[in-house]
């Protein structure tokens, strides 16, 4: 037993030195392995670093030239480039300063309490009021008794109409809701109103309101045309109407309408969508005032992009890439066809849908027709002034989106920019003023009004009656 107890000690006693011997010699592996590092850094080394880097006369001599194309002169024309851009007060890079230009504007009225939210649109009514509109806030200005009202939505609203009244849509279709300023009107069932619904989907284009020859009030909504006359409403189904609609759920049927200046009839035209595209339609229908038919128009139904009639009882529509007039007095259609395209800015385009008619108080239509290319139809635009029957190219400052036109109680025409309103001078459009607007309408007598202001600040309204 002391034997193998004895045997066990001399082991360990072996087993230790080795593990001692091993020690040492890492240690020593080690020291050398730093050594080196430790010796590399030498005070000469350390010196000649600093002394590249220490701005002698000889060193920014090497610097400035330009004539020396070294990675040193890459590394000069960078440090330039930061403190000039730093030194620049702009808050980005490429803004220029807005010059306030009011022209023949006025300013009419300041208002102080403004709705919650971003202004986005605003309307002069008849009654000489003013709406102001936010995404989900309405207010109105009474310049009369020099006194605001306003209220908070749950819903935006649908369209602000000249006669004073704002109106609402829930998104399950009832009840439709009238604000007049003050208190709220509700249309459901009892009013013969009934949500907007169909086979299909809706339309793609928003709902409008229009008024006709006996002030009845008209709403166009995604699947129907519907009248309101005193307290009850009027829904016209398509099947009522004469439309053929395409019946695939899929498919979406957008509705125009326009009433005439001289008569109580109306005419609505339909077009078909299907992918977000236009795809064909069933033409137009005429309402005598009691029944619904199929025009005259010599050409085959299809898809009524725009409508307008004017205050000499014509009425003019734009479909399937060509536009017509009909004279309702004389019971007449014809086809007017726009100028070849022979500028060399509209090499490789052709005609395309008619895209918006507006009818000028002094008799003129003015016609915006989409351009279609290479790219397609959604670049470029071209509008024209029908005076006569005689086509008058209007140049345009821009090429993506179409600008808005307001016109005035002479018939005069203004472009609305941003930043800025240019005046049509009879050959093209130049200057007027320079405001910053928000939003813009007429009144009834033709006057221009701007609505120019900040979120949550003071609105301001401009006016110009030439």
């Amino acid at each position: 037993m002391q034997k193998k107890t004895r045997i066990e000690l001399i082991f360990l006693s072996v087993i230790l030195v080795v593990v001692i011997f091993t020690i040492i010699l890492t240690s020593n592996v080690v020291q050398r392995s730093i050594a080196p590092a430790t010796l590399t850094p030498t005070p000469t080394q350390t010196y000649t670093v600093t002394i590249t880097q220490t701005p002698t006369a000889t060193v920014t001599r090497t610097l400035t030239p330009t004539h020396t194309p070294t990675t040193t002169f890459t590394s000069t024309r960078t440090v330039t480039i930061t403190p000039i851009s730093s030194i620049t007060p702009l808050p980005s890079s490429t803004p220029t300063a807005f010059i306030f230009d009011q022209g023949d504007f006025t300013q009419a009225k300041v208002i102080q309490q403004v709705i919650p939210g971003v202004v986005n649109r605003m309307m002069a009514a008849d009654d000489g009021s003013f709406w102001l509109a936010s995404p989900y806030a309405i207010g109105r200005y009474d310049p009369v008794s020099d006194s605001f009202s306003q209220t908070n939505l749950d819903t935006p609203v649908i369209d602000l109409i000249s006669n004073g009244y704002a109106w609402i849509l829930p998104p399950e279709g009832t009840p439709l809701v009238r604000w007049d300023g003050t208190n709220f009107k509700y249309y459901n069932h009892t009013n013969a109103w009934l949500p907007p619904q169909g086979y299909a989907l809706p339309s793609p284009l928003k709902s409008e309101f229009s008024f006709d020859f006996n002030e009845d009030l008209w709403m166009v909504t995604g699947y129907d045309v519907r009248r309101l006359r005193g307290d009850q409403w009027r829904l016209f189904l398509p099947q009522e109407m004469g439309f053929q609609l395409p019946y695939r759920k899929t498919a979406a049927t957008s509705f125009v309408l326009a009433h005439s200046k001289i008569s109580t009839s109306s005419w609505a035209g339909t077009c078909n969508w299907l992918d977000g595209e236009r795809s064909g339609g069933d033409g137009l229908r005429h309402f005598d005032g009691s029944h619904w038919q199929e025009t005259v128009l010599p050409a085959d139904n299809g898809c009524v992009t725009s409508i307008v009639t004017d205050i000499s009882g014509n009425l003019w529509v734009g479909m399937d890439q060509r536009l017509w007039r009909y004279v309702e007095q004389e019971g007449t259609w014809s086809e007017l066809i726009p100028p070849p395209l022979v500028d060399q800015s509209f090499q490789g385009f052709n005609y395309g849908n008619v895209q918006n008619l507006q009818a000028a108080p002094d008799g003129t239509v003015w016609v915006l027709y989409e351009l279609c290319g290479a790219a397609g139809c959604d670049t470029r635009q071209i509008r024209y002034q029908l005076e006569n029957a005689q086509w008058i190219y209007m140049p345009d400052s821009t090429r993506i989106s179409a600008l808005p036109l307001l016109f005035d109680n002479s018939g005069a025409a203004y472009k609305l920019l941003p930043g800025q309103i240019e005046r049509y001078n009879g050959s093209t459009f130049e200057p007027f003023a320079a405001i910053d607007w928000i939003s813009a309408d007429t009144d009834r007598e033709g006057t221009l009004w701007l609505l120019s202001g900040k979120l949550n600040q003071e609105m301001i309204l401009w006016s110009y009656s030439p």
